[in-house]
Parts: structure tokens; C-alpha cells; sequence
């Protein structure tokens, strides 16, 4: 396993209750699991538990004192300058976020580990004050420039972090007024005081072209240049597939396989292949490039893909998991070369019901390389292409089998979001031209379907034989959110409940009824703000969404780390004889059945090992995922903003999104961006915000605007530093 990485809270829960059983930094690292290079950040933890008054400390040893006030937990400073702490511990996380008044900050900016004391009530709700700071996350900030006299000021672009950064002149690197900047913080803000630090990197102009991405990487702490002896490492790795390695595999390089992605996709993590066999059955193989087999344990590669968790896709540009010797290479299922993969081949009924499985190494050979659109238009129009009549007939099957199992999974309550994506259209000067809704056909629909089988097919194997795993979870929604989005749906005149043996059903009928009318984009927008966001975790909770028991992901290990552990997890169980050569017709829970009997599927030292990893590994995964979902949305909103700032002053018809205090949002109809009016800009009437049914409404004239209305809007003007979009109502 990577290295761990050493959170406050974990010290904290091991620490325990009872002088008797105190422990020393020692014992602490070991109870851990940690490296004694940790020791000193946990010295440094230690300290402030002991200051702040969670721990008590003697002669060396530790041990944790009541204190129910105190908590750890992350600051978060919004936009409003309004600060909160959201604590670690789930038990305080229920109890919702604490208001930190800017007084209380301390030395703490946006971002960093705290401890924080929990105070009174008031009109904000539970307020809380700073008294330490465990970790400090901005160690750069990317700023704007600035040179005086004396001295040079670095201004953050994030406004979340309040302070500009006074800078030597001496530590200026030759930067010009104006210039983006990144900036190493060497000391944080004390007493109201600025921080100081030092200008590490020169982006360039404003103006610059591809700036903007290069910003959003720094701002975001997104790890985008591969050290050197993880590229050392990667350049070792023979590029060419040897006999010996093929040797134990299962052969499916005969066998018609193709690959379907986006047009722009430049790494194919996987490739399906699809026949009819005897009894009336499918055979469907969901090959997955077996990353694994390159990318091994405790490895600098290894490591790297832990600390980046994820890629991060921006429209021109990816920052990759793995280094593109990979990723683009030997790891990538390219048409007409042979590939190593782990396959997940399934056997199922005419009903789309899993009837048998194997889940075994293979090497594959992909025939073809065909996009969605391509894929569409054939299904469509077969004749529309040159593709050979065996890749047709197979398109043919998939989509047939695809329609089946839609139909299974709506039958178990699956709830079925159609929600479009935005899509820039770029012109021959790489300049944003329009944003428009991504279109998502049938052959998305396929792959989708086929990934979410191998998935859970995966999972469902090794949750039976009792394997520690990583899952994908989505736990099911909170009740006042429901509450909530059950009074809007009630606005638009569709009652809605979850009261049933299948919750799921109340979204899905709700879905169904707005399907075609003018609130569906609305309503199904809301619904999926309304339930919890999916994330890792070690033991299976289950995924409301998709309706399943058990959950994982195995399908992309080339772009995503826990997928990766999957693969690591089933090929040690594979190795050690846990799974048959062959297909054969025994029932599947009689067959797990019996391997549980057979005895462990893992040494008892590695089972240890690994589940004492698999929680950390979850949360960073899930940090990780949040941070890159985090640059991709907000590139999106400053590309709209630089879109829109050339159509000031033009008119847009659009809908009501969301009703604030202060005005509302709208989300144009031509164009998929979203605006504010502000109610300073509604001078014919003074307003009145009704919460409670999303509404503002006129105290003279009882105009009412409210969530899902159509509105004809101007553009008044365009915030390109913070990407927003100020409407108007159309006169």
C-alpha cells in the first residue's frame, strides 16, 4: 500500500481514554500503521491536541481528556467572506457546518485542518472560534501582482483567502505589474497581520492563451508534473507485450472485441466484445486494461497515483493519473495491438439476468476503434458507414441487450438521470465559440450499462467471498433534503414520496411525469441536488442511485486509483486458485459457497494489511475526485464567462434555477449558462423573498417570480476574475 498519509482525526481516534493505556508518539505511529518519518507531524499534532486541551501528556505519553466542545475539522471561507468549520468526525459532521466569525480566524486561511471550540448560538446558527492549526493546505497561492516603492503585493485570485501576500523585492523573481503569479506563503497571516512569501513561478499575462487552465491547476493544488523517478520508473517498462507474459492468461485475442469513446478520448481503458451462445444466452466481455500487472505496489508509480487519485479532463488538455507512457501506451487497449486486460466475462438470460461469470487475467486484440457518434449512426442507419456486417451484427446485440438491461435496472428502481452536461464548441483560433448541452444516445447508453454490470459483478464476488475491497457508495438521501425538494415538486403540481419497499420508484415516477414538460430540466436537477453525493469507502453501504446492494469500481484503473486496488485485490485472489478456469452452469451462490469454504481468499497478515489501508485510501480518493470534479466545473464557469463577456448587452430567453434573498438565477435556453439578476437591478417594485416557496414577489404590484419560470433576460455584465454572469429582466 502507498504511503499513509497522517490525518489529525486518525491520531485522534486511536488516542486513548485512560492514562493507564497512554501511549507514547511511538506506539501512536505503529497503532497507525505509519512510517517513523511521520514523527514529527505528529509531534506537531500532539502539541496542539495538548494546548487546545484534547489530550493530556505525560512524561512522553498520551491519552485523550473529554472535551466535547472542541472538534477538528476544515475551514471554509466563502465567497461572502462568511467562514465555517466542517467538522472530521461523523458524528459532529450530522450536526451540521460551524459559523466562525472573521475574528475567530486566527492565523487559519480557506482550506486548512483546525481545531476549532464550539461557542453559542446565534441568528447563523452554532458558532465556533479557532484554536489551532493542524494543517495548512495553501502552501502557494496564484495571485495578481503587484510592485510598489518598497515592496510588492501578490492579491489571491481565489477570494477565499483574505489576505494579499506582501512580497520582497528580493523575492520577486523579475515579475511585472500585472503578471499571474504563483506564490510560496513562508509566513501565514498573524493578528490581522498579511502573510508574507515569495513569488516561486511567473504564469504570464492575463491575457495569455491556455492561462486560465494553468491557474485553475495551481489554485486547485492539482499534481501535474510527474517527478522524476516515477518517470524514470515509467520509461522502464517495455512497451511490448512478451510470450512469457500472455503464458497463464485466458486468450481472447480471437474473439471480436472492439472499443467505443468520445472522439477527443485518447486512452481506452476499456473494450467490449458480445456473442450469442447456446440456450438462447448472451456472452458479454467487459475487458479492462490490467493496469495493475504494470503499476505495482509501493512502487514510485504506485505512490504518484495515489497522491493525484484521479485524472482530471479540461477540454483541451489532461492531467493524467498515470504518466502518457501508460496511459497512452502500453495500458491503452489500442485497436490492432494485442493487450493484456483483466476481463469480467458474464453469461446472461434473455431477461438480462446474470446467470454465470468469470472473472479472469486475459490478453485481447481490439478490431476497432468507433465513437459514440459513429456507433449511434450505425445503429440508426447500418448502412450509413464501412463498417464489416460481423461489427454490425455485434452493435446489433449490444443494443438489444442494452434495452434489457434499462428495463432490469428501472425494475429495481434505478433512478434514471438524464441530466445534460455542457459542451464548449471551439473556432479555428482555439477561442470559445459556443456552450451547448453534450448529447448523450444510445451508445452511451451501452457502455454505460455494460461498465455498470462488470462493476457489480466485481463487487457482488468479492463482498461474497468476504475480500477487503474499496466500494462505491451513494447512501440514501436526508429526510429534510427530501422534505425540501417534496415542497418543490409540490409547486410545480407533482406530489412525491419515497413511501413504498422501493424508495427509488418516487424519484423515477416523478422523472417519468415531468418527462416533456417545460419543469423537467428543473425537477431533475433539483432531485439529484437533493441526495447525497457518491464517495468511497471500505465497507459496502450500498448505492441508492443505481439501486444496487453492492457497488464498486473496476472499470477505469487507468484514471481512477481505487479502481486499481479492485485490481489488485482480484488478481491476488485469482492467483491463489480462488476462481476456475472455465465457465460452468453451477448456481453462483452455491460456487461462492463453496470457495468461502475452501478457506481465506488472503493471507491473514495481507487481509490485516489491507484493510488498514482501504479507509484512508477511500477518504483520499474521494478528496481527490472533489477536487478534480472542483477545477473541471469551475474552468467551465470562467470559459461561459469569457463567452458571454462578448454578447453584453444581447437577450436571452432562459429559466428560473434557483431564488435567493438577493435575486435569483437564471439558466439560458440557447446557450447552457446560468446568470444572476440581482433584486437591485428590479427598480419597478421592492421585493420579498418567500423562502418556503421559492419565490420573490412584489409588495405593490404582487409580480411573482418563482423557481421554473420562463424569463426573458439581458446581459448586463460579465465578472471574468470570479466567472460570474449579471442578468437583468428584458424590458
Amino acid at each position: 500500500m502507498p504511503i499513509s498519509e497522517l490525518s489529525p482525526q486518525r491520531v485522534l481516534d486511536v488516542l486513548p481514554r485512560s492514562n493507564r493505556q497512554a501511549l507514547t508518539a511511538h506506539e501512536i505511529l505503529e497503532e497507525l500503521g505509519v512510517s517513523a518519518s511521520f514523527k514529527a507531524r505528529l509531534l506537531g499534532y500532539l502539541e496542539a491536541f495538548t494546548t487546545a486541551g484534547f489530550t493530556h501528556a505525560r512524561n512522553g505519553r498520551y491519552w485523550r481528556r473529554p472535551a466535547p466542545d472542541l472538534m477538528i475539522g476544515t475551514l471554509a471561507v466563502a465567497r461572502s467572506r462568511d467562514a465555517f468549520v466542517t467538522p472530521d468526525a461523523s458524528a459532529e459532521r450530522e450536526r451540521g457546518d460551524l459559523f466562525v466569525n472573521p475574528r475567530s480566524i486566527g492565523s487559519a486561511m480557506h482550506g486548512d485542518k483546525v481545531i476549532a471550540r464550539r461557542g453559542a448560538r446565534d441568528r447563523r446558527g452554532q458558532t465556533a472560534a479557532i484554536e489551532a492549526v493542524l494543517d495548512r493546505v495553501n502552501q502557494t497561492a496564484v495571485s495578481r501582482f503587484a510592485r510598489s516603492r518598497n515592496e510588492c503585493f501578490a492579491s489571491p485570485i481565489d477570494e477565499r483567502l483574505l489576505y494579499d501576500v506582501i512580497i520582497a523585492q528580493a523575492d520577486a523573481m523579475d515579475a511585472r505589474d500585472g503578471d499571474i503569479v504563483d506564490v510560496e506563503i513562508t509566513r501565514p497571516p498573524i493578528a490581522g497581520r498579511s502573510p508574507r512569501g515569495r513569488v516561486v513561478e511567473v504564469l504570464g499575462r492575463e491575457d495569455a492563451r491556455g492561462l486560465d487552465i494553468e491557474i485553475i491547476i495551481r489554485k486547485h493544488h492539482l499534481p501535474h508534473v510527474f517527478p522524476a523517478r516515477v518517470v524514470e520508473e515509467a520509461s522502464k517498462i517495455n512497451g511490448r507485450i512478451a510470450p512469457e507474459q500472455i503464458a497463464d492468461r485466458l486468450d481472447l485475442r480471437d474473439q471480436l472485441t472492439i472499443t467505443i469513446d468520445g472522439e477527443t478520448a485518447r486512452d481506452f481503458d476499456d473494450a467490449i466484445s458480445l456473442v450469442e451462445i447456446p440456450g438462447g444466452r448472451w456472452r458479454l466481455g467487459v475487458h479492462i486494461a490490467d493496469v495493475g500487472f504494470y503499476v505495482r505496489e509501493n512502487t514510485a508509480l504506485d505512490e504518484e497515483a495515489y497522491r493525484r487519485g484521479t485524472s482530471v479532463y479540461f477540454p483541451e488538455r489532461a492531467i493524467p493519473m498515470l504518466p502518457e507512457t501508460l496511459s497512452n501506451g502500453i495500458c491503452s487497449l489500442i485497436p490492432g495491438e494485442d493487450r493484456l486486460a483483466m476481463s469480467a466475462i458474464m453469461d446472461l438470460d434473455r431477461s438480462g439476468r446474470l446467470v454465470d461469470y468469470r472473472l479472469a487475467p486475459s490478453v485481447i486484440h481490439s478490431r476497432a476503434r468507433m465513437t459514440y457518434t459513429e456507433v449511434n449512426s450505425l445503429l440508426v442507419e447500418p448502412n450509413s458507414g464501412n463498417r464489416p456486417p460481423e461489427v454490425l451484427d455485434m452493435l446489433r446485440r449490444m443494443h438489444e441487450l442494452a434495452l434489457t438491461l434499462i428495463g432490469r435496472a428501472r425494475e429495481r428502481g434505478a433512478i434514471d438521470f438524464d441530466l445534460p452536461e455542457a459542451e464548449m464548441l471551439f473556432n479555428d483560433e482555439g477561442q470559445v465559440a459556443g456552450v451547448v448541452r453534450a448529447e448523450r444516445n444510445i451508445a452511451h447508453r451501452i457502455i454505460e450499462e455494460f461498465m455498470l454490470l462488470a462493476n457489480q459483478t466485481v463487487a457482488r464476488h468479492l463482498e461474497a467471498l468476504g475480500a477487503p475491497v474499496i466500494y462505491r457508495i451513494h447512501e440514501e438521501p436526508n429526510p429534510a433534503r427530501i422534505e425540501e425538494f417534496a415542497e418543490i415538486a409540490l409547486s410545480f403540481g407533482h406530489k412525491f414520496s419515497m413511501n413504498g419497499p422501493i424508495p427509488q420508484r418516487g424519484f423515477q415516477r416523478l422523472l417519468d411525469a415531468v418527462e416533456g414538460r417545460p419543469e423537467e430540466r428543473m425537477v431533475s436537477y433539483l432531485m439529484l441536488r437533493s441526495m447525497q453525493r457518491a464517495r468511497y469507502a471500505a465497507a459496502s453501504l450500498g448505492h441508492f442511485g443505481l439501486a444496487m446492494k453492492t457497488y464498486t469500481h473496476f472499470t477505469s484503473p487507468i484514471r481512477r486509483y481505487p479502481d486499481l486496488i479492485v485490481h489488485r485485490v482480484l488478481r491476488e485472489i485469482i492467483e491463489r486458485g480462488q476462481f476456475e478456469n472455465e465457465l460452468h452452469g453451477v448456481d453462483i451462490g452455491r460456487r461462492i459457497a463453496l470457495k468461502r469454504m475452501a478457506g481465506p481468499v488472503l493471507d491473514e497478515d495481507r487481509e490485516r494489511e489491507l484493510r488498514a489501508a482501504l479507509e484512508r485510501i477511500a477518504d483520499q480518493s474521494s478528496e481527490r475526485e472533489r477536487a478534480a470534479d472542483a477545477a473541471e466545473r469551475e474552468l467551465m464557469d470562467w470559459r461561459k464567462a469569457d463567452f458571454m463577456a462578448e454578447h453584453v448587452g444581447e437577450q436571452f430567453d432562459g429559466v428560473i434555477t434557483s431564488v435567493k434573498e438577493y435575486g435569483f438565477f437564471v439558466e439560458l435556453n440557447e446557450v447552457y449558462v446560468e446568470g444572476l439578476v440581482h433584486i437591485s437591478t428590479m427598480r419597478d417594485d421592492e421585493y420579498e423573498h418567500q423562502p418556503r416557496k421559492h419565490r420573490i414577489v412584489g409588495r405593490r404590484g404582487g409580480r411573482t417570480l418563482r423557481l421554473g419560470d420562463s424569463i426573458r433576460v439581458l446581459v448586463d455584465r460579465v465578472d471574468r476574475a470570479r466567472h460570474l454572469v449579471d442578468f437583468s429582466i428584458a424590458l
